[in-house]
């Protein structure tokens, strides 16, 4: 069969620039073998069918020479399956590991230094009760009482305040947050833009495609993701007539026709999670969720519903079921036994203290006072007086009562009217009372208790630190579970996308022996062309 007189040079050219090329893509890997997210580059290289009409007559055994080497397209070489795998695992270790720091934390304000610790002050409260008990009558002693109940309700409303802070200090990083994951989706946004105005020519951008991936690894370990590459509307091609696609990224896995939790939609407009005043956006209704908001342009945005209810749950959020922004959430709002938040605690300490001062008082009202001299006159003995101040239930306003910061002599330690003697001299009275306070504080009083939700003070003090001690423990065993899996992951997805050194280095010679071939193959054509030029019809000159 007949070919043209330089096909030859056709060829050997073509297998020249595609040696050239892939030696420019080796180089280009071992430039960014330590540039982070990057993946490596390969030319998918294709047979170029031989030019001719095909023909049911051609002679057999006279074979069509094929016309050398194309391109198909440069790819990434990465396993996608393996891209979603570790967003969906790194969103929940994101979730623990936040949750783990922030429980450590809650840990320590409860734990205390020595004797600033709610335990230490609860004891040293029943010690001084313990020595009241011994000496019922002595100024001292009583005023050490007083003095170990004031220590213990500073220290239940300094928990509650830091604990309070604490809540205010999510409600802060979530907000910070949310402008971080609004400035995300931002970048993304300009990405899919200026990766469609790469594509649109032909070529194919996977630099800024590694810069996405990177961006969708951050976005998800605030949030649980999904994405998924869709056509343009109207469909855009590129010069080649390959169809291009922009990418969509989703809170959770509402992928489809349901666009209530999108984050990009169609045509690169963003949703943007804009909470704003957190605290000012609650929904009356008691319903959490994401809402359709346009701006006077027509603009659709999303802004985050947070219910105001007590019975906030997980659940209750659309969309969103893992991340750092969850966590924020739950901290700041869950009452679940499942997954306590901060409210959670401070119900705990709430339910503390109201059993301590109702309890308390009650066994206190049941008991007679010292009779003391008093600015404005003489105090008789009595009864029915309250130790804490009944309207302060809660661990922001536990306070002592009136009379028992007017005077010590008030404590009523003893279970009989202390009266004088005949003698002319006051009666010491007994220790009666004093004995049923301190067993309030060590002792299962069912016969009592049972009305203030719990069955032993020091029982429920202990239970509500076991809780929390668990809960510490639980965020720990699962971030650290969840840190040995994404490592995992991220293992065998670095084994697939990053740099070999050694890898491109063989490459390069292998490329560099193609392109030394295939210059060599110019040569020879060359010469056989010079003596086919200039060497026939020659003969006997």
């Amino acid at each position: 069969m007949l070919r043209s007189t330089f096909h030859g040079l056709n060829i050997s050219s073509m297998g020249l620039f595609t040696a050239q090329k892939q030696i420019d893509v080796a180089g280009h890997n071992i430039s960014n073998a330590n540039t982070v997210g990057y993946s490596r580059q390969r030319y998918i290289l294709s047979a170029v069918e031989p030019k001719g009409y095909l023909s049911q007559l051609a002679p057999i055994g006279r074979g069509m020479v094929g016309g050398g080497v194309g391109t198909l397209s440069l790819d990434q070489i990465r396993d996608r399956f393996l891209d979603v795998q570790y967003r969906e695992e790194f969103s929940k270790s994101a979730y623990w590991n936040s949750r783990a720091e922030t429980m450590y934390y809650v840990e320590d304000i409860f734990n205390g230094i020595n004797e600033t610790s709610l335990d230490a002050v609860i004891s040293q409260f029943f010690n001084a009760l313990q020595e009241l008990s011994k000496n019922p009558t002595d100024e001292a002693i009583r005023t050490n009482v007083v003095a170990q109940a004031k220590k213990m309700i500073d220290a239940f409303r300094m928990y509650h305040d830091q604990l309070t802070s604490l809540m205010e200090q999510q409600n802060a990083n979530m907000v910070q947050q949310a402008k971080h994951i609004n400035e995300l989706l931002d970048r993304l946004t300009t990405l899919n833009d200026n990766i469609k105005r790469f594509e649109i020519g032909g070529n194919i951008a996977n630099d800024l495609r590694d810069e996405r991936n990177l961006i969708l690894d951050e976005l998800s370990s605030y949030m649980d993701i999904t994405y998924t590459e869709v056509s343009y509307e109207p469909p855009l091609f590129n010069i080649h007539g390959i169809e291009l696609t922009q990418l969509q990224v989703y809170v959770g896995a509402g992928v489809g026709d349901d666009y209530e939790d999108m984050l990009l939609v169609r045509h690169m407009e963003a949703f943007h999670l804009d909470y704003g005043d957190i605290e000012l956006e609650y929904d009356e209704s008691g319903e959490t969720g994401l809402n359709e908001v346009a701006d006077a342009n027509g603009v659709v945005t999303h802004a985050l519903r947070l219910a105001s209810g007590v019975d906030f749950s997980r659940e209750d959020i659309d969309g969103l079921d893992n991340g750092i922004l969850l966590n924020y959430l739950d901290l700041r709002d869950s009452l679940s036994v499942e997954r306590p938040g901060l409210p959670y605690f401070i119900t705990q300490l709430d339910v503390m203290v109201s059993a301590l001062v109702q309890a308390f008082n009650d066994i206190h009202q049941n008991g007679n006072t010292m009779p003391f001299s008093s600015p404005d006159g003489s105090s008789d003995s009595v009864s029915g007086v309250n130790f804490f101040d009944p309207d302060g239930v809660t661990a922001a306003t536990i306070a002592l009562d009136e009379a028992i910061l007017l005077s010590a002599f008030n404590i009523a330690a003893s279970s009989e009217m202390v009266t004088m003697g005949e003698d002319g001299h006051w009666q010491t009275g007994n220790n009666e009372n004093a004995l049923d306070m301190i067993g309030f504080l060590k002792e299962n009083r069912e016969d009592f208790l049972q009305n203030y939700d719990i069955s032993s003070f020091e029982g429920f003090f202990k239970n509500f630190l076991g809780n929390l001690a668990s809960e510490v423990a639980l965020a720990n065993n699962m971030r650290d579970a969840q840190e040995v899996l994404v490592a995992s992951i991220d293992k065998q997805r670095n084994a697939i996308m990053s740099v070999s050194e050694d890898e491109e280095l063989t490459d390069l010679i292998r490329f560099q022996h193609a392109y030394n071939a295939a210059a060599r193959c110019i040569t020879t054509m060359d010469e056989a062309l010079d003596k086919l030029i200039n060497g026939t019809g020659r003969v006997g000159l």
